[in-house]
C-alpha cells in the first residue's frame, strides 16, 4: 500500500495538516511524525488498540516500554509523579533531547510500559509534534519510526524502506525533510537514588549529573562523589 505523505514546514508546520493528523490519532490511527531527535510513531498512548498497532509495526517486544511526548510540564504531570529533581530538569532542559524515567499515575496504561511502575517522558523541541500533544490532549507515543533494533530515520524515506510492507498501518507520514541532527535523546532514571544514565545522547551527563546534586542527600552526594576517585 502507498503511504500517505504530506510535506510540512520545519519551522511553521501546517495548522490544516496538523489537525487532519490530530483527527486521525484521536481515532485510534498512528502517524509518523518528525521530533528533534528522529522521526517517531506518535499514537494515543491513552489507547491500548493504538499502542498494540505501535508494537506490531515495529515488531518490538511488548516487554520493551515505549516513551511519551507530551507538550508541557502540566501536561506530564497528568501522567507521572514529578519531584524537585523534575521539575528543575523539565523547567532548565526541555523541550529537548531529554527522556526521564518517572513514577507513572494510573493514567498510563500498564500495556505501554511492560506493566512497570514507570514511564519515560518527553517534551520534543519539535513544533509538530508538540502542536499533536496540544490538539489531541493526548499524551503521544514517541518512539522511533523503525523497525526494532535498527538505526534510527532521520528521513521519510528511511521511515518506508524500513516498515516496508508494514508502511500499510501507517496513516500519514509528516515529512519535515531529513532531520539536521542525528542524535537521541539522553535518558535519565529519577526513580532511583541518586539518579542513573540510562542512555548517553543529545544532552550531556556530566552536565545533568552536576544539576542534579543540588537535590541529592549528603550520602547520594558522598557516593557519587567517590565515582571519580581511581
Amino acid at each position: 500500500m502507498k503511504a500517505k505523505i504530506a510535506r510540512i514546514d520545519a519551522a511553521s508546520p501546517d495548522a490544516a495538516v496538523l489537525e487532519r493528523a490530530a483527527a486521525l490519532i484521536m481515532q485510534g490511527r498512528v502517524v509518523v511524525c518528525p521530533t528533534d531527535t528522529g522521526y517517531a510513531l506518535a499514537a494515543n498512548a491513552l489507547d491500548g488498540r493504538a499502542i498494540t498497532k505501535i508494537f506490531q509495526l515495529k515488531g518490538r517486544s511488548y516487554a520493551n516500554p515505549i516513551h511519551i511526548a507530551v507538550n508541557s510540564a502540566a501536561e506530564a504531570e497528568k501522567y507521572a509523579y514529578l519531584d524537585e529533581a523534575a521539575r528543575y530538569l523539565m523547567e532548565h532542559y526541555l523541550p529537548g533531547a531529554l527522556t526521564l524515567v518517572l513514577p507513572r499515575k494510573d493514567t498510563v496504561p500498564a500495556l505501554l510500559v511492560a506493566g512497570g511502575d514507570t514511564v519515560g517522558i518527553r517534551i520534543p523541541a519539535n513544533p509538530a509534534i508538540l502542536t499533536l500533544a496540544a490538539l489531541t490532549g493526548r499524551p503521544l507515543t514517541s518512539t522511533s519510526a523503525n523497525i526494532s533494533g535498527r538505526p534510527t530515520p532521520y528521513t521519510v524515506e528511511e521511515v518506508v524502506a524500513q516498515l516496508g510492507d508494514e508502511i500499510g498501518g501507517v496513516s500519514l507520514l509528516l515529512d519535515q525533510g531529513p532531520l539536521p541532527v542525528h542524535e537521541v535523546s539522553t535518558i535519565v532514571d529519577l526513580t532511583v537514588s541518586p539518579p542513573q544514565l540510562i542512555r548517553q545522547g543529545r544532552i550531556s551527563w556530566l552536565e545533568l549529573r552536576e544539576a542534579l546534586r543540588r537535590f541529592a542527600p549528603e550520602e547520594d552526594e558522598a557516593a557519587t562523589e567517590s565515582d571519580d576517585e581511581t
